[in-house]
């Protein structure tokens, strides 16, 4: 009987082990499809964006670079409202994240002062989701970015959703 149950166990324990799934890994350099994003307004005014991201563990880290058009001459002079290196829709800037679901405070200057930016953030398998909150001059602000990655690894999609607004960014392996 007690070999029975031994023999029942150990397969048990491997179709366990042959069905947990190994979480994905995003590291590489990735250039933005500004065909098949939606970024509204701001996509005009990027020319191109790559984002480096070395994942090792639970440790996630993603650089961003972007190229700007030369905005037009409209003397409207200016910025807008969802640009910015953070949690916006590009600009530059690395960002660090401990992917162990617990919230992390970090101190970030602003043009309004110094801010408390609460982030959390964990994998499940070929997603990354990071939510942030930090204060505004109307409130809170939070966002919700979300890194998807193609069952394939060429194709990285990364949707950002705000109380500022929503945006999708499609990147493939370069």
């Amino acid at each position: 009987m007690n070999k029975l149950f031994f023999a029942t166990a150990l397969v048990c324990l491997f179709a366990l082990g042959a069905f947990a799934q190994k979480p994905a890994d995003f590291s590489g350099k990735w250039n933005l499809d500004l065909t098949k994003s939606d970024l509204g307004q701001q996509a005009a005014m990027i020319k191109s964006q790559t984002v480096t991201i070395t994942q090792s563990g639970t440790s996630f880290k993603v650089s961003t670079a972007t190229g700007r058009n030369t905005p037009p001459d409209s003397g409207s002079g200016g910025g807008s409202g969802m640009g910015g290196g953070r949690g916006g829709f590009g600009g530059g800037g690395d960002q660090s994240y401990t992917l162990d679901g617990k919230e992390v405070s970090t101190e970030r200057q602003t043009p309004n002062g110094n801010v408390t930016i609460k982030t959390t953030a964990s994998q499940s398998g070929n997603k990354v989701v990071v939510s942030s909150v930090f204060p505004g001059p109307n409130g809170d602000i939070k966002s919700t970015t979300t890194y998807e990655l193609s069952g394939d690894g060429k194709t990285l999609t990364v949707t950002r959703e705000s109380t500022r607004g929503n945006s999708k960014s499609v990147y493939t392996k370069g």
